[in-house]
């Protein structure tokens, strides 16, 4: 079994953890409203996927749990099949990781980069308490850890075990020789994908909520940006008419 290291794609990451500059005053680059929006529609879109995927791999688990408790153990066939489901929820976990990490990068950045954007946001939020995105994602990230880093403990492993085949597939082989160990080993996992549901939906809420209110708040910049261009404009245009009048009176 290959425990790949599952990122955020680098596209998403790029957008995530960059932010554009003022161009001649004007906010410009992957600040556009529309940009703003399709940067975060790959996180978006990959955390309802991975919701589909793990509660077709939680219904794949309850299935083998079934089974087990039938059987008392799982044939070997149908273990590799319960370490199949292990991968998927790997996966999901290290997603997890890696847009909640990157998407409080960003925030940090955008907060950095406008400060204007503090003000807006409490505006925005009227009576209601201002939100520190920021912290959200730094606080799912660490409830992701947390909790699989506990239920990992309870096997013997850690996340860091997680990274690498050897340590992984010599536990997981343990636990598939006795009932108490494939039990052991299923419950942990049942654990993990349930915690995955319920962050996957606060990721994919918090990433709307937040990119809409950075999208407010650029299209709001660049309508002022545009206003004041146009005031410049008219007073240039105003100096012109000016020194032509002049000119004529002698």
């Amino acid at each position: 079994m290959n425990f790949k290291k599952i990122t955020i794609s680098t596209a998403l990451a790029t957008l995530l953890l960059t932010t554009s500059t003022y161009a001649s005053g004007a906010v410009a680059g992957a600040t556009e409203p529309t940009q703003i929006a399709q940067m975060i529609s790959d996180g978006v879109d990959r955390a309802l996927s991975y919701t589909e995927d793990l509660t077709q791999t939680m219904q794949q688990l309850d299935q083998l749990k079934t089974m087990r408790q039938n059987l008392e153990r799982l044939s070997p066939r149908d273990w590799l099949n319960f370490i199949g489901q292990v991968d998927k929820l790997k996966e999901v976990v290290d997603f997890q990781e890696s847009i909640t990490y990157a998407a409080a990068n960003y925030e940090a950045k955008f907060k950095a980069k406008f400060k204007d954007y503090a003000e807006f946001q409490r505006l925005a939020a009227g009576e209601n308490h201002v939100k520190d995105y920021e912290k959200v994602y730094k606080e799912l990230n660490q409830g992701t850890r947390d909790t699989v880093q506990a239920t990992l403990k309870q096997l013997n492993l850690s996340m860091k075990d997680m990274e690498g085949d050897d340590a992984v597939m010599d536990r997981l082989k343990s636990f598939s020789k006795s009932a108490v160990g494939q039990k052991q080993a299923m419950e942990a996992a049942s654990q993990i994908g349930l915690h995955s549901i319920n962050q996957l939906k606060q990721i994919e809420k918090t990433l709307m909520a937040n990119t809409q209110l950075h999208a407010s708040f650029i299209a709001k910049q660049n309508a002022r940006q545009e206003m004041l261009d146009a005031n410049e404009a008219l007073r240039k245009r105003g100096e012109i008419l000016d020194s032509t009048q002049y000119h004529y009176k002698y």
